[in-house]
């Protein structure tokens, strides 16, 4: 059961809350709620970050009308663990970090919640997706194979037809090449947006000045691909016993 012990209200209407992951861990999180709206994006950080890394994009997101909710994932932040060196158990555990994010949203209301996570973010964010069809995008900024035993090949299929924006950036050594292994399993509407420089993870949201846009874009369902046709991040999900069926299919890359 999610739990809600403390908020704080701040600016842009963003709200300081502490969560609890289904181990009792300490979740620290800062939302930004919209009464009545549908629509919400779950955000996750980069090791040896924070929440903080997304309060530009969140503001952005809320003045568009969509919920925010970034997290503070264990060992980081304000949450459990913080400033303690972690083990190889707490990597995974990160997942129930975002799930109690998720489960505040969808308290709130929200139906179709994206998930835009940075580095081992964008992987737990596509292991979150896999397992929840709630999830009805992705945004995968310097996405990895494998961070800290967090991998994201396997999920990324089993997300099935779903869409996915992947952003990595040339002057970063490992992610482009992980970013183009993992256009290559996307099965639903998918976009890699290898960036001429830029660095590494929420980084690139500084400096590319175009990145924020691309995903404004994306996660509105305006973003046109060179096929011409738009992502669609509303992908009709049926359920059959315990198989998640997606709509939507592949569409052409550009860079």
């Amino acid at each position: 059961m999610l739990t809600v012990l403390l908020s704080i209200t701040l600016a842009h209407a963003a709200t300081t809350l502490t969560l609890k992951a289904d181990d009792g861990s300490k979740v620290n999180a800062v939302a930004t709620v919209q009464q009545g709206s549908k629509t919400g994006v779950l955000m996750a950080h980069m090791l040896g970050r924070d929440s903080r890394d997304w309060t530009y994009l969140a503001k952005k997101l809320h003045q568009a009308k969509f919920s925010t909710l970034a997290v503070d994932l264990r060992g980081h932040g304000q949450s459990s663990k913080a400033g303690s060196t972690l083990s190889a158990e707490d990597y995974p555990a990160m997942l129930g970090d975002l799930n109690a994010g998720l489960a505040y949203l969808k308290g709130r209301g929200v139906t179709e919640i994206s998930c835009v996570g940075a580095s081992i973010g964008a992987n737990l964010c596509a292991q979150l997706g896999a397992q929840n069809p709630d999830i009805v995008n992705l945004v995968l900024l310097s996405p990895g194979l494998n961070y800290k035993g967090i991998t994201s090949a396997d999920a990324l299929k089993a997300y099935g037809k779903r869409p996915v924006l992947i952003v990595a950036a040339e002057d970063d050594r490992f992610a482009p090449r992980s970013a183009t292994a993992l256009e290559g399993v996307a099965i639903g509407q998918v976009h890699y947006e290898l960036l001429a420089e830029g660095g590494h993870g929420t980084k690139m949201l500084t400096r590319a000045p175009s990145l924020e846009n691309t995903v404004m874009s994306w996660l509105a369902g305006t973003f046109k691909l060179i096929s011409g046709d738009i992502v669609r991040p509303k992908a009709k999900i049926i359920r059959k016993d315990e198989t998640i069926e997606t709509s939507g299919r592949k569409m052409q890359v550009h860079q």
